[in-house]
C-alpha cells in the first residue's frame, strides 16, 4: 500500500471519528444494554483489525515468508479478516452514539468493503500471488468468518 493511500484511509478514520464525537453528541441516558453490546463491538472489531495485522506484520517480517501469501493467524477465518473488524468496531462506534444517523458510516463502510476495497485488494492478491491466492480464496471466507 502507498503512502497516498494510507493517507486517505487514515483521513477517512479521523473524519468518522471527529463525526461521532462532535455530532454524537452527549447520550444522556445511563448506560444500557444497548451501549454495553457497542463497546464490546468496538473492542473486539479493534482486536480483530489491529490483532491480525500485527500476526500478518510479524510474519511477513521472518525472511523465508518473503514473497508468500499469509493466510494463518486470524486470516486463516476471513480473507479480509481486517476489514470485518473495522465493521465490528465502527457499528460498535455507531451505537455508543446512541443516535440512529451514525449507523450510515457502517452500512456506507459495509457498502465500500463489499464493492470497492475487496474486489480491488482481490484482483491485486491474485495478480500478486496467482495460484496460492486463488486456493487460499476457495477455502476461506471472504469477510464474515464461516459465513461470508
Amino acid at each position: 500500500m502507498g503512502w497516498g493511500k494510507i493517507v486517505l484511509i487514515a483521513a477517512w478514520v479521523a473524519i468518522i471519528h471527529v463525526l461521532f464525537a462532535t455530532l454524537g453528541g452527549v447520550n444522556p441516558q445511563a448506560i444500557g444494554p444497548v451501549t454495553v453490546v457497542g463497546v464490546l463491538l468496538y473492542a473486539v472489531g479493534s482486536l480483530l483489525n489491529t490483532g491480525s495485522e500485527l500476526q500478518r506484520k510479524c510474519w511477513k517480517e521472518r525472511p523465508e515468508n518473503a514473497g508468500r501469501l499469509f493466510t494463518g493467524g486470524l486470516f486463516h477465518y476471513a480473507v479480509h479478516i481486517n476489514y470485518f473488524g473495522d465493521e465490528l468496531l465502527f457499528t460498535g462506534y455507531a451505537l455508543i452514539t446512541s443516535r440512529a444517523w451514525a449507523m450510515l458510516v457502517p452500512l456506507l463502510m459495509f457498502a465500500g468493503f463489499l464493492f470497492f476495497n475487496i474486489p480491488e485488494l482481490d484482483r491485486h492478491l491474485r495478480a500478486h500471488y496467482g495460484a496460492e491466492f486463488e486456493a487460499y480464496a476457495r477455502r476461506t471466507r471472504s469477510f464474515l468468518p464461516f459465513l461470508y
